[in-house]
């Protein structure tokens, strides 16, 4: 019988990397802002988890139970917790795009048989070429940049936004929900609001303020001018400096911290 030899760096140092991989195909589908310090610690935990392959009675590690267990280490090791729903809905996803490589993989390795590929305990061994590696990394994240894309453009009709606020020193970021019923705007300087949930900006200085009216009522919110504002979303960036920043602690949390009128940019 063919034997084939694994070689424990290499199979670390693969997996590692497509745990690193996954995660930051996790972030774009969570709408997650990925800190490379965290992936870089959970691909390492994914690293040392893909050694289970190695030992064919390590049944708890290789169940379900045991691979859900390592995929929630994983996620809130990369992912900051912040809200239980978030969480879950973060593990839900790694564990989605985990299945569609896998599940890629396998089909790769039934149709062509190729002899560097072993798969066991749903983990994947290269005994490939530098150069074949590469190759594949390569096409694998095309393929991804494609799938986030065509995600992103299902989830445009929520109109959800990225929006990074610069005031002095800080640099804050959050999800904005694009609603077209926002259109208020700074009474002096007649600039458009994005409205934010206002523990974000804890210490800011709020000197202006912005009449409201909606159908629950009227009111003021107290607003800021920031330095900048960058928004981003899958079919643009863009640099916003004549906007205002109001705060409010009725906007949704979780998915979106923040609601803009559509109207401030064309991205």
């Amino acid at each position: 019988m063919l034997m084939t030899v694994i070689y424990v760096d290499v199979l670390f140092i693969v997996n590692f990397f497509i745990t690193f991989f996954l995660l930051l195909v996790t972030a774009k589908l969570s709408k997650r802002d990925d800190k490379l310090g965290r992936c870089v610690l959970a691909s390492f935990i994914g690293g040392l988890y893909s050694l289970v392959i190695l030992w064919q009675n390590l049944n708890f590690a290789a169940s379900f139970i045991g691979k859900l267990a390592a995929a929630c280490i994983i996620v809130i090791t990369a992912f900051k917790f912040k809200t239980f729903k978030s969480y879950i809905k973060e593990v839900v996803i790694f564990f989605f795009v985990n299945f569609i490589f896998v599940g890629v993989m396998v089909g790769f390795w039934l149709i062509f048989k190729p002899k560097g590929i072993i798969i066991n305990n749903s983990t994947v061994y290269f005994n490939v070429s530098a150069r074949a590696l590469l190759i594949s990394a390569f096409i694998a994240y095309i393929l991804s940049a494609l799938i986030i894309r065509i995600y992103n453009g299902k989830t445009a009709a929520k109109e959800l936004y990225s929006v990074t606020v610069f005031k002095n020193e800080r640099r804050i970021r959050f999800f904005a929900f694009a609603d077209s019923g926002n259109n208020l705007k700074e009474p002096f300087s007649d600039y458009p609001v994005i409205i934010a949930q206002n523990e974000l900006f804890d210490g800011i200085d709020c000197r202006r303020l912005v009449p409201f009216n909606t159908i629950g009522g009227e009111g003021v919110l107290f607003a800021f001018k920031p330095d900048r504002v960058e928004i981003s979303s899958s079919t643009g960036n863009a640099t916003v400096e004549n906007v205002y920043i109001a705060l409010s602690d009725k906007v949704k949390k979780g998915e979106y911290q923040g609601i803009l009128n559509p109207k401030i940019l064309n991205i």
